[in-house]
């Protein structure tokens, strides 16, 4: 009976009514049921890990390690993306329905916005191509020559369209026509851009449940984790300094400093993505992205400065007769991590009481100040080296314009910052003054 209603009802219905159960299942899936299956899964991962076997616990931390679960999750995604397309694009009795699947692996994306930003990219290079194998098949006909003017061409007018990295688009659907020998009619162009657009309709539906999050949500837990690191580490230096430390740990913290630019560009990426999602979002108005991008410049500053503290200890236990760092400076580095791991806290939770915990946040930073001047009055005091001076205020300095980028009080901050020219409003700022003219004019 169901197998018959299908058969009766019009193709074109059909696949509307699937994609948009497919949104739906796919929006209930992202807010209700992911955080409610990771918080199962957590429990029941802390109540079986206890009584594994040691040989399987490794095992399983080190598939865990390997595997992230954005990848995992991209995976599964752009599988069913592809399935769900062909099926599509195979009821609406389209000629080549893997086109629609093509279209539909290379569309899902981290977010709906640059689902829809690529697919974009991808049905203008298609046009193109179209047209370049149009032109070039009547002047040339299917020579070498044509060949290699449709490559050329092809990719040139890819660059000049701003395609990006969908130039290649162009060449590739205009070779694939003369490949396959298809004549280009109207009903052919129909037929690709119908897949291509399909194709593209399924990976924006499907694309929130890659990350599991909004471009709002995914920049606060990237900037939030780079500042958390940021924390750990210098808790990590600050103990090293106060019970002493070798050359070996000093090595791996150096490094590990080192490798905080890969945080700081995962976080440039999501802010990056938020504020082009932001011009054209109904929702999230560009105001709300202006303190996310300053708390990446701090960030950044801050990641600068903690790598400058780790080469700093690092040179005092290689280099032969260089100057120790003090003891006292241990305490300096621990006030500073739990500066930075209250701001990871404020960052991460926009729910937050803000006001109390910026003022928590203000009272650390005025103590890590007070601490500063409390440890460089003992260091003169008690240590008449000057090498070890000059250590002691360089790492100082450090801490200082750390304490500085957290209170966004730092001049350096403002160097670099680009104004906001003329151009065109974000649709979030374009909303409300819509609204208001309409209400006038009703009330007219």
């Amino acid at each position: 009976m169901f197998q018959s209603l299908l058969q009766s009802t019009d193709p074109l219905t059909v696949v509307a009514v699937g994609l948009t159960l497919c949104a739906v299942v796919a929006a209930v899936l992202r807010r209700k049921v992911k955080p409610a299956v990771e918080i199962t899964c957590r429990a029941l991962i802390a109540r079986l890990v206890p009584h594994l076997p040691g040989p399987l616990r490794r095992s399983a931390r080190r598939c865990r390690n390997r595997i992230e679960g954005e990848t995992a999750r991209a995976v599964l995604v752009t599988a069913a993306a592809a399935g769900i397309a062909w099926l599509a694009a195979d009821t609406l009795h389209l000629v080549a329905p893997v086109l629609a699947a093509i279209s539909a692996t290379l569309s899902v994306q981290m977010s709906s916005h640059a689902s829809v930003r690529e697919g974009a990219q991808r049905l203008v290079g298609t046009l193109a191509g179209i047209a370049v194998a149009v032109v070039v098949w009547g002047a040339f006909g299917v020579s070498e020559w044509a060949i290699a003017v449709i490559a050329g061409c092809g990719l040139a007018l890819g660059r000049l369209l701003r395609l990006g990295e969908g130039s290649a688009t162009v060449p590739l659907t205009s070779l694939g026509i003369l490949v396959g020998g298809t004549a280009v009619t109207e009903a052919f162009v129909w037929q690709r851009v119908a897949a291509t657009v399909l194709g593209i309709v399924v990976g924006v539906i499907l694309s929130p449940l890659v990350s599991g999050m909004t471009p709002l949500e995914r920049a606060r837990r990237k900037l939030a984790h780079l500042s958390t690191e940021i924390a750990t580490l210098l808790g990590r230096l600050g103990a090293g300094v106060r019970d002493g430390y070798d050359r070996d740990q000093a090595t791996g913290w150096l490094a590990r400093s080192r490798e905080l630019d890969e945080d700081l560009q995962d976080a440039v990426a999501a802010v990056a993505e938020l504020t082009k999602q932001a011009r054209w979002s109904l929702t999230t108005s560009v105001a709300r992205v202006t303190p996310l991008d300053e708390t990446l410049r701090a960030l950044e500053h801050g990641v600068h400065q903690v790598n400058s503290v780790a080469r700093s200890m690092f040179d005092a236990t290689a280099t032969p007769g260089a100057p120790g760092v003090p003891a006292q400076i241990g305490q300096v580095l621990a006030t500073a991590a739990d500066a930075f791991a209250v701001h990871a806290a404020l960052v991460a939770d926009s729910r937050a009481d803000a006001v109390h915990d910026t003022g928590n946040l203000h009272d650390l930073l005025n103590g890590l100040r007070e601490e500063r001047r409390r440890t460089l009055r003992e260091v003169r005091t008690k240590v008449d080296d000057t090498g070890v001076l000059v250590l002691t205020g360089s790492i100082i300095t450090d801490i200082d314009r750390m304490a500085g980028s957290l209170e966004r009080s730092a001049p350096a901050l403002a160097v670099g910052v680009r104004e906001p020219g003329p151009g065109i409003p974000a649709v979030s700022e374009v909303l409300p003054a819509v609204r208001l003219i309409w209400e006038k004019a009703l009330s007219r």
